[in-house]
């Protein structure tokens, strides 16, 4: 705590004191060899930054780590921005005028915005816009949003992504067709740019704040990093608000975010490196979940979860009729939309069974230990098979039928296996009765069973449930009541 804490410090006041001591030496006038080599240096930083930012972000869709994205997206924004102010150079794209490079200029960029520092004035727009809008997409990372449902993230994601890909797109057509248009804005004028910084230091220091409170409840060095990188964009602020256009203490703030970009970078891909060893185990939701802090132990301990099997029914006799390779395309058609509809609803796939599966809900903890997660799957794979049946109907091929057993109660939960290779499972007699309870849909003629121990826990507004009675399962001493789904089971968000 005392190191961490130690650390935290160093990172807000050592580049802070160096600002200090920058500011002291005087400003000099520069000629267009410092302009060219501010162009060369931001150029490639924001080059760099946008290459490895876009292959986060592809990852992350991918991997389905929304909380990933909103950071990369961040550093998408920050990098094109950083390229408008590259290319805003006086003397590149922008004329420079007598003044572009004068030693006047010790009030840095605010008071800018008048034409005789057009070129400055998108330089200095796009210095601030470059830190604003990332802190805003790395605060929008700790908003109380639903982060397991993948469907709507997505579509959203794409919406923000291409709002975000056509803002930068006119800003960098305006800013470097018509600097002058931005340079009559009162956008350098005080107080808007010193608002500006305000609220990205804020939210910078916020998401530090946030990311301190993941890394002490998980550890994971990627927290650090990224807690580093927030510290040090908000050190970058600071410098970009007092420093005086082409002074050395002007230079540091570039230095300060091309140091937050490695940390956070590489921070993001030490992250999406352990998603992909959690997802052998994991849905991507709970992986979100437990890279961010929910507690999950993989040595073995007892938990109330709800466990769902799922069965195919009629690709035996599918099998007999046809060649091999085509029994398995179908069973893979299948069977994979059974593992989708369980990873959307942010279960865990335990394991694959021949032409079925066994999936785990409620891990990690919460109320309702996963129960309506289960049914909501079960609801969705009814959907999802239909689909497909109807599909092969149309095409005059034979159907495939499939059933459904659910139950909640304790079991014990770990890793199985040698430490080369092992599944995350679960243990006990829960597994046991929910199985018995999927082979229970042919006696009842129905695609789903569930216990009233799984029932119970039901939002009955929310589900609509069809009781069949109370039956005898192996194992068990009493007769266990189970409901089936009706036709309209699903009735909304549980």
């Amino acid at each position: 705590m005392l190191k961490g804490g130690l650390a935290v410090a160093a990172l807000i006041a050592v580049p802070l004191v160096l600002l200090a001591w920058l500011l002291q030496i005087p400003t000099t006038p520069v000629g267009p060899d410092m302009a060219f080599e501010h162009l060369v240096v931001v150029a490639n930083v924001s080059l760099l930054a946008l290459l490895v930012a876009m292959m986060v972000a592809r990852a992350a869709l991918q991997q389905r780590a929304f909380r990933t994205l909103f950071v990369a997206l961040g550093f998408l924004s920050m990098a094109a921005f950083f390229i408008v102010h590259a290319l805003a150079t006086p003397g590149v794209i922008l004329p420079a005028t007598a003044s572009s490079f004068a030693g006047d200029l010790s009030y840095g960029y605010a008071g800018l915005a008048h034409e005789d520092h057009s070129a400055l004035a998108v330089l200095g727009i796009s210095a601030y816009l470059s830190l604003l809008l990332p802190a805003l997409f790395f605060t929008a990372r700790y908003l109380p949003l639903d982060w397991t449902s993948p469907k709507r993230l997505l579509a959203q994601a794409r919406i923000v992504a291409a709002v975000l890909a056509a803002v930068l797109v006119a800003y960098g057509a305006v800013g470097l067709a018509a600097p002058g248009t931005l340079a009559l804005l009162p956008l350098l004028q005080p107080p808007i740019p010193y608002l500006a910084a305000g609220v990205s230091a804020a939210l910078l220091l916020f998401a530090a704040w946030r990311q301190t409170l993941e890394f002490k409840s998980t550890r994971l060095p990627m927290h650090a990093a990224q807690v580093a990188a927030f510290l040090l964009l908000a050190d970058a602020q600071v410098a970009m608000v007092i420093s005086p256009v082409w002074g050395l203490a002007w230079w540091e703030y570039h230095v300060l975010m091309l140091a937050a970009v490695v940390c956070a970078l590489w921070a993001l891909f030490i992250e999406l490196d352990r998603r992909r060893g959690f997802e052998r185990f994991l849905s991507p939701a709970v992986v979100d979940r437990v890279m961010h802090g929910d507690p999950i132990q993989l040595g073995g301990e007892r938990r109330i979860v709800t466990i769902l099997f799922g069965d195919l029914r009629g690709s035996t006799a599918l099998a007999e009729k046809l060649r091999p390779e085509e029994v398995v395309k179908i069973l893979n058609s299948y069977v994979g939309t059974m593992a989708q509809c369980v990873f959307d609803n942010g279960g865990i796939l335990d394991k694959f069974l021949g032409d079925g599966l066994m999936a785990i809900f409620g891990v990690p903890t919460e109320p309702s230990h996963g129960a309506p997660a289960a049914v909501r799957t079960a609801a969705a794979i009814r959907g999802a098979i239909g689909a497909i049946n109807a599909e092969r109907a149309a095409r005059g091929e034979p159907e495939v039928g499939f059933g459904v057993g659910i139950h909640t109660g304790e079991v014990v939960l770990g890793a199985v296996g040698l430490p080369q290779r092992s599944d995350y499972t679960a243990i006990g007699d829960t597994v046991n009765t929910a199985s018995r309870l999927e082979s229970l849909c042919k006696d009842y003629h129905v695609d789903s069973v569930l216990s009233a121990d799984a029932a119970a826990l039901l939002d009955g507004s929310t589900f609509k449930l069809v009781k069949l009675g109370a039956t005898r399962i192996r194992g068990k001493e009493h007769d266990v009541e189970v409901f089936t789904l009706a036709s309209e089971a699903y009735l909304g968000r549980g």
